[in-house]
């Protein structure tokens, strides 16, 4: 990607395509237009858009004399299309839609959001709001048998995808936002918000953390490692929702707090699990960071167990984590752009540093076709039943996840 300084970029007045100081003409039209400095370019025809210099001070387009204006004097925008206009127009010459006041956008950062209950996406026959209910003896079976067809399972994705981007234009719309102004991190944070709360945090050893249903992120690294860890977090929230939404599914209820916090346990307390979970988490953060800086930090603190005991599952957990990941990839990818991706690489040339391609060794492109991951996906939600059901510290600290939960979702 070329970058062009500001004080250095030429613009073509009538379309706005940018150039660097080389070219003197646009390419984009059939007549000659002649480029102008953009620095220079700060009066602008409030009927065609045409921008000119400040020592203009009428349109040459029109029969009818047209005052310019500065472009700072643009105070209204189209929700539709974008276009800006001043402070006189009421309704968007292109689109007919009518005009609101551009205003000063919030700090992303300090936009509260709690999108957690529009993941509901239908109404169940059952709301099961303790655990003594969820995990009843029909209920278990119902997990056991494991009655999920593929499609409902595409639907889940489908609905996830559909119901972020109903929020995050809602976000929009409310705090009346310009979103291209937005810089890089800014438009990653508001995209997860708009799953689940995600703030920054003050002071930890660690990057960010994810946990029920909360998100935070230390604003102490470079904004390049703000967003991929945010990617990394987000992407825990979106494995953890996808296996909510199958459980609502499977037992025919709404996802209650008990079904998050089951969830929850049976991913943070089961160690293959964990692994799935982590090694999912590095996975989808790694396609969206520059080559030579992929990280899998917390899927190795976590290998040496299996390693040790029972090598062979590794890979398994990999297959299965990196299969939740391309899911999981369809999901953001349908918000992060090449583009955007092209803006986040740019984030890491800031960085000073090196590269380093270590950690690409545990990268793997295996992935389950639908009826093993079908079976890898029936083996996650059951295997910590046993512990829940026999051990009464376990089904103990599971009601104690259920109590956090609604805590943080009231």
């Amino acid at each position: 990607m070329i970058i062009i300084s500001l004080k250095n970029q030429k613009e073509c007045p009538v379309c706005g395509k940018i150039y660097d100081e080389s070219h003197n003409f646009c390419s984009e039209h059939r007549e000659l237009i002649e480029l102008e400095y953009s620095r220079n370019l700060v009066k602008v025809c409030p009927t065609c858009g045409i921008k000119y210099t400040k020592d203009d001070n009428f349109c040459s387009e029109h029969k009818k004399l047209t005052r310019l204006i500065y472009v700072d004097n643009l105070v209204k925008i189209c929700n539709q299309c974008g276009t800006k206009y001043s402070a006189a127009y009421e309704y968007c010459r292109k689109c007919n839609s009518p005009l609101t006041y551009i205003t000063d956008t919030p700090k992303i950062r300090d936009i509260k959001t709690h999108p957690n209950s529009y993941y509901n996406f239908k109404d169940y026959s059952n709301r099961f709001n303790e655990i003594s209910q969820l995990l009843s003896s029909e209920n278990i079976s119902r997990l056991d048998s494991f009655a999920l067809t593929e499609t409902q399972f595409d639907g889940i994705i489908e609905n996830i995808k559909k119901t972020y981007r109903m929020i995050l234009d809602n976000l929009i719309d409310e705090y009346r936002m310009d979103f291209e102004s937005l810089s890089t991190v800014e438009k990653i944070l508001l995209f997860s918000k708009s799953f689940v709360k995600t703030e920054y945090k003050e002071g930890g050893g660690d990057l960010g953390n994810f946990a029920f249903n909360e998100i935070y992120i230390d604003d102490r690294a470079s904004r390049a490692l703000q967003i991929t860890t945010i990617i990394h977090e987000l992407s825990h929230f979106l494995l953890a929702e996808i296996l909510e939404q199958i459980v609502s599914i499977l037992l025919n209820t709404d996802k209650t707090d008990a079904v998050e916090a089951f969830v929850c346990y049976t991913l943070v307390n089961d160690s293959f699990n964990y692994l799935v979970d982590e090694y999912c988490a590095h996975t989808v953060e790694g396609r969206y960071a520059l080559l030579g800086y992929q990280d899998y930090g917390s899927y190795e603190d976590k290998l040496k167990e299996f390693e040790d005991k029972d090598p062979g599952l590794i890979e398994v957990a990999n297959g299965i984590g990196n299969t939740f990941a391309c899911y999981i990839k369809k999901i953001i990818s349908s918000f992060i752009t090449e583009d955007l991706r092209e803006d986040i690489k740019d984030e890491f040339s800031k960085i000073n540093d090196p590269p380093k391609f270590s950690q690409l060794r545990y990268e793997t492109r295996e992935l389950y076709e639908w009826e093993r991951f079908s079976q890898a996906l029936k083996i996650i939600l059951t295997k910590k039943l046993d512990d829940i059901l026999n051990n009464n510290d376990d089904f103990e600290n599971l009601n104690k996840y259920a109590v956090k939960f609604r805590k943080n979702n009231s």
